[in-house]
């Protein structure tokens, strides 16, 4: 085991509740409507920008971004990532592991995630959903990050909370590890397809990948 290839939302950064509140304050400054978290779940698949753009008028579009991003960065400082991630990305790390993000978030929300709660320094490559053409479950944005990190198929596994990403890592030719350790995103073990490995505990999977 040489590469781990992550998600980041509801994976390495416990993001969606910030998502959820940033959504649902601008649905409600240019639309008046209220969204809940399983209405904002159902528009997942394009980027941040690409839903907005799917459900404003054109004319609404840039102050929408403005004010989606604006509330996505306050968020950041009035919610912090569980300790128990970083705790798994320092021991990963110390022990020589690469590691690579592939999400289907936008560049710029990446961007603010990573910067706000300091997690840049993990990985060695951050795919977006900016950056590719087919989002997951295609395996596009996982062969990039590979490409780019020198990884081998036999030596890497790609890490995520989602039916997609089980499905992406498997198109991939890769070992799929589904995990459900935080709680907004719990599946309580129902993937469809079932991953090759399945953790609801962080260090559970830590231990379990330093003893390979």
């Amino acid at each position: 085991m040489r590469t781990i290839l992550f998600d980041f939302d509801g994976t390495v950064a416990d993001t969606l509740p910030l998502i959820f509140t940033a959504f649902r304050a601008t649905f409600q400054q240019f639309l008046q409507e209220h969204y809940t978290d399983e209405q904002i779940v159902a528009l997942f698949g394009p980027t941040e920008t690409g839903i907005l753009q799917n459900k404003l008028p054109p004319h609404a579009h840039d102050n929408a971004f403005a004010h989606f991003y604006r509330v996505y960065t306050e968020e950041h400082s009035r919610v912090q990532n569980p300790e128990n991630i970083r705790s798994m990305l320092d021991e990963l790390h110390a022990a020589g592991i690469q590691m690579g993000i592939v999400t289907g978030k936008g560049r710029k929300s990446a961007d603010i995630s990573l910067r706000e709660w300091g997690l840049n320094s993990y990985f060695s490559v951050v795919i977006t959903g900016d950056e590719v053409t087919h989002p997951k479950p295609h395996p596009e944005g996982i062969f990039t990050a590979m490409k780019q990190l020198g990884a081998l198929p036999a030596e890497t596994i790609f890490v995520g909370d989602s039916d997609a990403d089980v499905l992406a890592g498997r198109a991939a030719g890769l070992r799929t590890v589904g995990v459900d350790w935080l709680l907004v995103t719990q599946k309580s073990g129902k993937f469809d397809p079932e991953p090759d490995y399945h953790f609801t505990d962080v260090q559970a999977f830590t231990d379990w990948i330093l003893r390979r």
